[in-house]
């Protein structure tokens, strides 16, 4: 079940790293990138890499409302950025000092396979998150596990005190499941242990061969007196039977 409470309506935010793509509004545009005002940008990560114009905002992400940061931003011109995370979107830290800003950190899916982070920190920007933030809190008990595809439908010219600024204006088109870009990786399964293979078997040394019987000499034999042949007729010879033969043959 969704667990999402909205921050508290003008307290700040958020900030992060790690994705392949990052997300910003333009309240003033960008004459340098050709970006105009009230728009959305999108920059590959890493130092150098130019913004372009994004349409993604305008058709519809998918916010991972599961894991949005927010918090308190300091980046001076030409110096570090510095950033106190908040302990939940519900209790935001005390306001840090001058030069402090809320910042809002979300995780968005460009489509299934490619997420990329809105990550900021600027008045419209917190504006108009803590206006779909209450939105988001109000449906998502009824739609436990989903996450909302939201788009910019729009942007409000808001005084900010000292000038003014254009704030975002988004509505939830739909709860859809959890894109494939949100799931956490696979951990890699250990491969299951082999048997061990059975030791070789140890040839045994071949039996002695038996002693051979030496043959006895016989004892010497007297000669006998040889009888003369008597010379008989020969026999008729028998008539020949080939079957009888063969079958002698197979059944021996």
């Amino acid at each position: 079940m969704n667990t999402f409470v909205a921050p508290p309506a003008e307290q700040p935010r958020g900030d992060g790293a790690g994705f392949a793509h990052y997300i910003n509004w333009h309240a003033q545009g960008s004459a340098e990138n050709g970006i105009g005002p009230a728009s959305f940008s999108i920059r590959a990560a890493g130092a150098g890499n130019a913004p372009q114009v994004s349409q993604h905002m305008l058709t519809g992400t998918v916010w991972d409302i599961n894991n949005i940061e927010t918090g308190w931003q300091n980046w001076p011109k030409g110096g570090t950025k510095e950033y106190k995370a908040n302990p939940s979107l519900g209790q935001p830290l005390p306001y840090p000092g001058a030069g402090w800003s809320e910042a809002v950190r979300i995780p968005v899916a460009l489509d299934t396979d490619n997420a990329a982070c809105w990550e900021q920190a600027s008045v419209g920007t917190w504006k108009g998150f803590c206006q779909i933030a209450a939105v988001i809190a109000q449906q998502a008990p009824q739609n436990p596990g989903l996450y909302p595809l939201i788009r910019l439908t729009g942007a409000t010219l808001t005084s900010t005190g000292q000038n003014s600024t254009q704030v975002p204006n988004f509505e939830i088109i739909q709860w859809v499941q959890q894109p494939a870009c949100f799931a956490p990786q696979a951990q890699p399964v250990a491969p299951a242990p082999q048997p061990l293979p059975a030791p070789a078997a140890v040839p045994q040394p071949a039996p002695a061969p038996a002693p051979v019987a030496q043959p006895v000499a016989a004892a010497p034999v007297a000669p006998q007196p040889v009888a003369q042949p008597q010379i008989a007729a020969a026999p008729a010879p028998a008539p020949l039977n080939p079957t009888a033969a063969a079958a002698g043959a197979w059944n021996t």
